[in-house]
C-alpha cells in the first residue's frame, strides 16, 4: 500500500539505486485512478517508468534463484496491471497502452453512460427554466493544436459576450489548469471584471472571489474542476455558465447549472437561465458522461450540426 507522491519523494531523495526495489514487481493495481487524476498525474507516470527495470547493484539477490525472463529485462511484459477507475479518461487509456505490455494482451471494460442533462436541468433553481447549448469545435490539424482552436472560438465567441454584457454573474468553469492560466492572462489583458477560485488560491482568498462575484462587484468567476473537486464551495449569484471545457466528471456539470437561479425569488423575476459548453472529438469521454453514450455519438458524427441546444 502506497502513495505515488511518497514514492515519488522517496525515488527523488534516494541515491541511483532508488528505483531498484521496483524491479520484482509481478502485480501492480491502481486503485481509484480517477482520483489520482485530480492530483499530480505524472506522478503516477513516473513510478511506471521506473518500475520492473534491470536494478543497478545485485544487493545480495543470488542470481540463480531470478526468473530468467527478469534477467533479460522482459519483467514488464509479465507483469499484470489492474487500473480501477470510475470512469474512462485519455490519461488512463494511455498509461495502459504505453506502460502495460503483458504478452497476454489486455481487457478494458468500458460501460455506457445515460448522461446528467436531465439532472443539471432539475439541479438548477431558475424559476424560468434552463436552456444548455452545446457547440462542437472544428477538428484541429493536429491533436497539438486542439488548444489553440479551442482558445480560438473563446476569444471570438464568448469573450466579446463577456465585455458587452452589463449584467454580472458569469461562471466560466475550465478543466485543465494551463487552460486556466490561459484563460486568466485573456481576461486580464482585455480588462474583463473577474475573480478566480483555482485549487492554487488560498482559502481566503477564494471566499473573498466567491462574495465579490455574489455581490456583484466582480462580473465574471473562474472555477477550475480540480478546485470545485477539493471544496466543493456554494457559488451565489450565477446567471449563465460557460463550459470552456466539459468536466472528468459528469457529476461537477449538474453541480454547475445548480448554481444557476438561487436567488431568483419567483418566475415573474426570472429570466431563462442559460449555460455553454463546446466540444470537440477529443472530448468524446467527457461528452458521453455529460449526454449520455448515444446522445453522444450522434453529436459527434461527421455529418451531424455544429450545434445542439437542450431546453428545460
Amino acid at each position: 500500500m502506497c502513495s505515488p507522491l511518497g514514492l515519488v519523494t522517496k525515488l527523488q531523495e534516494s541515491g541511483k539505486s532508488a528505483g531498484d526495489f521496483l524491479a520484482s514487481l509481478e502485480l501492480i493495481v491502481v486503485d481509484h485512478a480517477d482520483v489520482l487524476m485530480m492530483q499530480n498525474w505524472q506522478h503516477v507516470l513516473t513510478l511506471f517508468s521506473q518500475c520492473n527495470r534491470l536494478p543497478s547493484g545485485q544487493h545480495g539477490v543470488d542470481i540463480m534463484r531470478v526468473h530468467e525472463p527478469h534477467l533479460n529485462g522482459l519483467a514488464k511484459n509479465l507483469r499484470q496491471t489492474i487500473v480501477l477507475s470510475s470512469f474512462p479518461c485519455a490519461e488512463i487509456n494511455a498509461l495502459t497502452r504505453n506502460e502495460c505490455g503483458n504478452v497476454a494482451g489486455r481487457v478494458r471494460w468500458k460501460e455506457s453512460f445515460d448522461g446528467v442533462l436531465g439532472t443539471a436541468a432539475r439541479a438548477s433553481r431558475n424559476a424560468g427554466g434552463l436552456r444548455q447549448q452545446f457547440e462542437r469545435l472544428p477538428d484541429a490539424a493536429t491533436i497539438a493544436d486542439s488548444d489553440d482552436v479551442r482558445f480560438k472560438h473563446f476569444t471570438r465567441r464568448v469573450l466579446p459576450r463577456l465585455r458587452e454584457n452589463p449584467q454580472p454573474g458569469a461562471l466560466i468553469f475550465i478543466r485543465d489548469y494551463f487552460d486556466f492560466v490561459r484563460v486568466r492572462n485573456l481576461l486580464t489583458a482585455e480588462d474583463v471584471s473577474f475573480a478566480v477560485t483555482s485549487e492554487y488560491t488560498d482559502p481566503r482568498d477564494a471566499a473573498r472571489a466567491r462574495s465579490i462575484f455574489a455581490d456583484g462587484r466582480k462580473r465574471v468567476l473562474l472555477v477550475t474542476e480540480r478546485a470545485h473537486f477539493y471544496f466543493r464551495r456554494r457559488i451565489r449569484g450565477v446567471r449563465e455558465v460557460h463550459f470552456y471545457s466539459l468536466p472528468d466528471r459528469a457529476g461537477f456539470y449538474a453541480e454547475m447549472l445548480g448554481f444557476l437561479g438561487a436567488e431568483e425569488k419567483s418566475a415573474s423575476s426570472a429570466a431563462a437561465a442559460s449555460s455553454t459548453a463546446v466540444f470537440s472529438r477529443l472530448d468524446a469521454l467527457q461528452l458521453e458522461r455529460v449526454c449520455g453514450s448515444a446522445r453522444a455519438k450522434k453529436m459527434l458524427a461527421p455529418d451531424a450540426n455544429s450545434t445542439f441546444i437542450f431546453t428545460a
